[in-house]
């Protein structure tokens, strides 16, 4: 095979490749649409008008800055408790340490359950039913995805 031919035919390669890349990344849009989190969602699910939007869009700022704040002050605990394992350091408060833990924990759900009680403020009556349904996969929205199971 002359070098013309392999040209060619890796020039075809290539050029089926990118059509094929290009094919996928359009039609997976919906899997980057479900990237942008559960403010479209909820949106969405509710059926909000541009007025509940705005509002919604406040919640999500008052939710964020607190759970941020929560979240930076569990990290700072998590971070002595864990540092106390040194060798040579010697705590007592490790119990206190882990209880003040589960105490930010308990704030943070307090945030959450608040924040959706907020939501529900902002719905229509006609809403009420959609956001008790909503209710029911709040908790799917917003968990952690699992982690893999450990292959030994």
């Amino acid at each position: 095979m002359n070098k013309v031919k392999v040209l060619s035919i890796v020039s075809i390669g290539l050029f089926a490749a990118n059509i094929i890349l290009i094919w996928f990344l359009m039609s997976n849009k919906t899997a980057h649409d479900r990237k942008e989190g559960p403010k479209n969602i909820i949106i969405e699910k509710l059926h909000f008008d541009e007025s509940q939007t705005k509002e919604y869009e406040k919640l999500i700022d008052w939710h964020k800055k607190n759970i941020r704040k929560s979240e930076s002050q569990m990290m700072v605990l998590k971070n002595e408790l864990y540092t106390s394992l040194q060798q040579g350091k010697q705590t007592n408060s490790t119990d206190s340490l882990i209880a003040e833990i589960g105490n930010v924990q308990i704030e943070i759900e307090h945030i959450n359950y608040k924040h959706f009680k907020d939501i529900k403020q902002l719905c229509k009556p006609e809403q009420l039913k959609l956001f008790d349904e909503l209710s029911e996969e709040i908790a799917k929205l917003f968990a952690h995805k699992p982690l893999p199971p450990n292959e030994k």
